[in-house]
C-alpha cells in the first residue's frame, strides 16, 4: 500500500542520501529545482517543480513497493519501463540492484532529455538504462497520436485517451511500438520485470498482446486508472489472474491504483 503520513519519511530516508533538502525545501516557498542522491547505491537527479509530485509517489509513497519487488528478481534483472517519464523508477531500481538491464519507453520529447541528462552524468545509468523514444500499444501501428499538456516543462499526465485529462489541448503523433514487439526483442526468453504508468493505455497494451507474450513476464507493477465499466482495476486484475497471475492492487488515489501482479 502506497506510504502515508510519517512512514513517506521513513522511505525518503531509506531511498535518498540528501533527505534534508526535501525537509529544508517544505519550508520555503516551492518552484526551483531540488538536486538528489540515491541510497545504497549513488545516482544523482534532478527534480523540478514540473516532477515534484512524481519524485513523492517514487521515492516516498514507495507507489512501486520497491523492497518487496527487488526481493523477487533476479541478480541480473531485465526490465521494461513503459511510461518512464523522466527515469525516476529507473533511477530507484538500480539504487538498489545495480545491475538491472532496462529497457525504458517514454514518448514525450522534454522527459526524454532529461532521461538523457540524468545518464549523460551517472555511467550507471547509462550503462544499464536503454532509452526508446516511442509510444508502445498493444494493437501494432506505426504512429499514435497522444493528447498533452501544451508546454515544454515535463509532464505526466499525457494520455492516447482523450478527454483523460482536461489540461491535455494539445495533440502530437509519435512513432510507437507494440508491446509484443518489444518482448520478442528481449534477450533470454522472459521478463523480469513490466513497469507501466501510461495513463488509461495499460488496457489496449495487455488486453490486446496476445496472452502468450503477457505470460513471458515474470512480475508487473501497473499504474491502473478506473475508465469505464469495461475498463476498470477490478477487470484488468480478473484478466491477469486468468493468466496465471496472483494480483493485488491499493489506491493511490480515487481513480487510480498500484497494481503488483506475480506469475504462478
Amino acid at each position: 500500500m502506497p506510504a502515508t503520513g510519517l512512514r513517506r519519511y521513513y522511505h525518503l530516508f531509506r531511498n535518498i542520501g540528501n533527505p534534508f533538502t526535501y525537509m529544508f525545501d517544505k519550508t520555503r516557498d516551492r518552484g526551483k529545482t531540488l538536486h538528489f542522491v540515491t541510497r545504497p547505491h549513488r545516482l544523482t537527479f534532478d527534480v523540478p517543480a514540473s516532477l515534484f509530485q512524481v519524485f513523492k509517489e517514487i521515492f516516498m509513497a514507495d507507489v512501486y513497493n520497491i523492497g518487496a519487488v527487488c526481493r523477487v528478481l533476479p541478480d541480473n534483472p531485465v526490465v521494461i519501463d513503459i511510461g518512464a517519464n523522466a527515469g525516476f523508477f529507473d533511477i530507484l531500481l538500480l539504487s538498489k540492484t545495480k545491475n538491472a538491464q532496462i529497457y525504458a519507453y517514454e514518448p514525450l520529447s522534454s522527459n526524454i532529455e532529461r532521461m538523457r541528462s540524468v545518464a549523460s552524468s551517472n555511467h550507471m545509468f547509462d550503462k544499464c538504462v536503454t532509452i526508446n523514444p516511442f509510444a508502445v500499444t498493444g494493437t501494432p501501428c506505426e504512429m499514435l497520436r497522444l493528447y498533452a499538456q501544451d508546454t515544454e516543462d515535463n509532464q505526466v499526465v499525457a494520455s492516447s485517451l482523450k478527454g483523460f485529462n482536461n489540461d491535455n489541448t494539445k495533440e502530437l503523433w509519435i512513432q510507437a511500438i507494440s508491446l509484443s514487439e518489444i518482448v520478442s526483442g528481449m534477450p533470454g526468453t522472459a521478463v523480469d520485470l513490466l513497469k507501466m504508468d501510461c495513463e488509461g493505455a495499460e488496457y489496449d497494451i495487455i488486453f490486446n498482446t496476445p496472452p502468450d507474450i503477457v505470460c513471458q513476464i515474470k512480475t508487473m507493477l501497473i499504474e491502473v486508472h478506473d475508465i469505464d465499466n469495461e475498463n476498470n482495476v477490478e477487470k484488468f486484475s480478473q484478466y491477469l489472474e486468468r493468466l496465471g497471475y496472483d494480483v493485488n492492487y491499493n489506491p493511490i488515489n480515487g481513480f487510480c491504483y498500484a497494481l503488483e501482479a506475480y506469475k504462478r
